[in-house]
Order: C-alpha cells, then sequence, then structure tokens
C-alpha cells in the first residue's frame, strides 16, 4: 500500500467519523432531524407528487442519519440503498428509520468514488453534501453517472466556488488543523458557551455606558444560538475538506457522462438560529451580496441520464 493511499484512507476515516458525530448528534435532535428531513421533497425537485412511488433509489453518502433515506420512503420509494464509508451507520439509522419495514431500505458500507452497484441500477440517485467531502468529485461524478439508470434523474449538492464567507472558512480549517489550543475550542463549543459569551458581551457593554444589549431578550439570544448552530460550525471548521467547483465545471461533466435537462434547484431554509439571516443568500444565490458572500452558493443540480 503506497503512501497516497494511506494518506487517502486516512482523510475518509477522519471524515466520517467526524460526520457520524455531527450526524448522530443531529438524529438525537427531533426538530433537526425534522428539518434534514423536509428538504428533499418533490415540490423542491420540481417532479410529480407520486415520482418516489415504486422507484429504486440509491442515497450515496447517506450518513449516519439518513435523513434522505428517510425523506425517499415517506414519499413512496420502492426500495432506497444507502451506503456510508463505514459501519457505524448501523449505529444510527437504522433507529431513524424504524417506521419503515426493513425491506424497504438497504443500508451498506460503501465509498462514492468506487460504488458497488452494476451500471444502470437506480431510477433516482441522491448524493447530497458528499462530494465535496470526497477526495475526487469528478470520479464522484462519474460513479454517480454509471449507475443511474438511462431516462432517470440523478440529484447532487455540492458546495461552489469563492466567496468571502468560503475564504474564511477554508482559514479557520486550515488553523483547526494546525492550532491544538484552536482545535480543542471548536472540539468542545456548545451553544450554552456562545449563549454565556453572547450575554457576557452585553453584560460588559452595560458596564461601560452602552445598554444596546438590554433591549436584546435572553430568548431571543437562546433562540438565535442553539445546537443546530454549533454543529453547522463544527461541521464547516473540523471537516478534512470542502472542495470547491464552478457550476459550468460540475455541468460540462455531467454532459461528458451522458446527462442533459441539467437544471440548478434552490430552497429557501426555514431555519430558527442566525443562519436564518442567511437564508436570503442561500436561495437566491445569483444577487450580488450572496456572490460576494458565497460565491458560487450552494450548487444543486437535478439532471436526466440518456
Amino acid at each position: 500500500m503506497d503512501t497516497t493511499q494511506n494518506n487517502r484512507e486516512k482523510f475518509e476515516k477522519d471524515t466520517r467519523q467526524l460526520f457520524h458525530k455531527l450526524h448522530s448528534a443531529q438524529a438525537d435532535s427531533t426538530y433537526i432531524f425534522q428539518r434534514l428531513t423536509s428538504l428533499l421533497s418533490t415540490d423542491y425537485l420540481n417532479v410529480p407528487e407520486d415520482f418516489f412511488r415504486g422507484k429504486i433509489c440509491l442515497d450515496a453518502g447517506c450518513g449516519s442519519n439518513a435523513n434522505a433515506t428517510y425523506a425517499m420512503l415517506k414519499m413512496g420509494a420502492k426500495k432506497v440503498y444507502a451506503f456510508d464509508l463505514d459501519e457505524s451507520i448501523y449505529e444510527t439509522a437504522p433507529r431513524m428509520l424504524k417506521e419503515f419495514p426493513s425491506s424497504h431500505y438497504e443500508l451498506s458500507t460503501g465509498n462514492v468514488l468506487n460504488i458497488s452497484f452494476a451500471d444502470n441500477s437506480f431510477d433516482f440517485v441522491h448524493c447530497g453534501g458528499v462530494l465535496h467531502h470526497s477526495a475526487d468529485v469528478f470520479q464522484g461524478l462519474q460513479e454517480l453517472g454509471r449507475v443511474t439508470k438511462i431516462g432517470e434523474v440523478l440529484y447532487i449538492h455540492t458546495y461552489g466556488a469563492g466567496g468571502l464567507v468560503r475564504e474564511m472558512t477554508s482559514f479557520f480549517r486550515e488553523k483547526y488543523s494546525q492550532d491544538e489550543s484552536f482545535k480543542g475550542i471548536v472540539d468542545n463549543l456548545t451553544a450554552q458557551k456562545l449563549q454565556q459569551g453572547i450575554l457576557e458581551i452585553f453584560a460588559s457593554m452595560e458596564r461601560h455606558g452602552d445598554s444596546f444589549g438590554k433591549k436584546i431578550p435572553v430568548n431571543l439570544v437562546d433562540e438565535l444560538v442553539d445546537d443546530d448552530l454549533v454543529l453547522t460550525i463544527q461541521d464547516r471548521i473540523a471537516a478534512p475538506a470542502y472542495h470547491e467547483h464552478t457550476e459550468e465545471q460540475l455541468r460540462a461533466c455531467l454532459e461528458e457522462e451522458g446527462f442533459h435537462q441539467i437544471e440548478r434547484l434552490t430552497r429557501y431554509p426555514y431555519l430558527k438560529n442566525m443562519r436564518r439571516f442567511l437564508s436570503p443568500l442561500y436561495c437566491e444565490y445569483d444577487s450580488e451580496i450572496a456572490k460576494l458572500c458565497y460565491g458560487s452558493g450552494l450548487i444543486q443540480l437535478k439532471a436526466m441520464k440518456g
């Protein structure tokens, strides 16, 4: 086994370990899990309400909470095959899918860069938030395209390139990898610590004659800074990689793999914490301020094969 392969295996192990921790925490929150399972819908995909009925689907990189698998089964999928990098998915995913007959889904270990299913296996292939954490985005796209049936649909969402926020999170990821003190702060961050820090700032403002902080109710601070926000911060900073690509690069790759009718989707994410102020930028990704902050944005593409 060469050094490159060793490095890749470590990279994938570290990535999976982090996201198992984050996804398990998400699964423990009813609100977060319901928010995540609502992200995939027929309205969002712009398809008929019965689109998933009778379909054989793939959830590539399903994560420990398997929220997209849950959503597809809820919408009537005949069967969903779901995989992720290691057996840690078995610790959480079956609990999240317990309302469905076990014959309607199959969990396994696998890699989006080398999918173990045959060509043209699936009526619908879903890969959400996975490719930008992989070692090779375009190899992953080729594999996803290979297992999608001709005439059927592939859906991906992945990280776009550019923007000030991306530059900042890239800086923080680099610092996280090199600074043990900073790493400890991120790893041990909690909503309570953030809330307390904000209240201490308000108290200091008050001591120095600025009473503005008193105008902000404590319960509003609690609402804007929650566990969901902390998990997002840890995701963005602690992940070993967040590869960035433009929409044009991703479209070109899909076209090479025989996809057409490539459509960029968008949604307005309904969030409770302070990220709600960013929801307009997530949705209206081509606005001037959204491009300044997020560059290409979160790229969500639906494409038909053949």
